[in-house]
């Protein structure tokens, strides 16, 4: 109306950010980029959760074989030692 081209009938107004297909490849990129992101996020807590536990029940093991007498002090030192790393 009045020479605003905003909404140029196509569905879209000015495609995202403007500029026909420049504009709208663009928008479609960086909502790529931020979605990659987000996935990668959830992917490496979901990782970091499943080492910790890991560890954690490494621990809990060596704490019961030590308190059962199967391993001596020394060996329980130098697992609980490597098990930090």
């Amino acid at each position: 109306m009045w020479g605003c081209n905003y909404y140029n009938g196509a569905g879209f107004g000015h495609w995202f950010f403007g500029g026909g297909i420049i504009g709208f490849s663009i928008s479609a990129f960086i909502i790529i980029i931020i979605a990659t992101l987000i996935f990668k996020l959830f992917r490496s807590n979901q990782s970091m959760n499943s080492e910790n536990l890991d560890k954690n029940d490494s621990y809990e093991i060596l704490k019961t074989r030590f308190a059962k007498g199967e391993i001596n002090d020394q060996e329980y030192r130098k697992m609980k030692e490597m098990l930090r790393l």
